[in-house]
């Protein structure tokens, strides 16, 4: 009878796949200076979730954006760890009369597009990756030269206990850089070496 369960149990440990450890990640907290906020925020969290996805990792969006109901609603989709993530984007102030009128056309033309956004915020979410990195495109588009942009980020455990917390920044070397993406695919490196542990 024992010969009979050994393979059985053996067979069962191979067979069995490798479950993909969820990630939630949090509603994004975003300031930037030319881009509407709640696009924003779900630009980043669309990149994250891209960088996220694979044999071993899978991630989900939460709507919870008070940190203590976001920690229930990943217990409750029953996520091994909980992403809060950061962004800031900073003007450079340099450029002087002109670039002041120049930056403020920018500010203008982008908060008009704003009006469209509060409709390309549920689009970007129901485009998955492809929207992400329109988004990050969009963003890119309103950079200027010395602008600086910075990633702050905290992974937790299910029982709320920090496994890392890191925070980078980079500076524009030239107008309609995209910073947000290199940005996000370092941290998503970090947080894929500890989630797929």
């Amino acid at each position: 009878m024992l010969h009979l369960i050994v393979p059985i149990i053996i067979t069962s440990l191979f067979a069995a796949p490798r479950t993909n450890a969820p990630v939630c990640l949090a509603p994004a907290s975003t300031q930037f200076a030319s881009t509407n906020n709640a696009t924003a925020s779900d630009a980043v969290t669309e990149l994250f979730k891209s960088y996220l996805t694979g044999p071993t990792i899978s991630a989900t969006a939460l709507t919870a954006k008070l940190a203590s109901q976001a920690r229930e609603e990943a217990r409750r989709a029953n996520c091994k760890f909980v992403l809060f993530v950061t962004v800031k984007q900073e003007r450079s102030r340099s450029g002087g009369a002109l670039g002041q009128i120049a930056g403020q056309a920018a500010k203008e033309a982008a908060w008009g597009a704003a009006v469209e956004a509060s409709t390309a915020t549920k689009r970007v979410a129901s485009m998955g990756a492809v929207g992400a990195a329109r988004a990050a495109t969009d963003i890119a588009a309103t950079t200027k030269t010395h602008d600086e942009m910075e990633l702050s980020y905290r992974l937790e455990s299910e029982t709320g206990s920090v496994l890392k917390e890191a925070k980078s920044k980079q500076k524009a070397k030239s107008d309609g850089e995209d910073l947000l993406t290199p940005l996000i695919e370092h941290a998503a490196e970090e947080i894929a070496g500890i989630v797929a542990k």
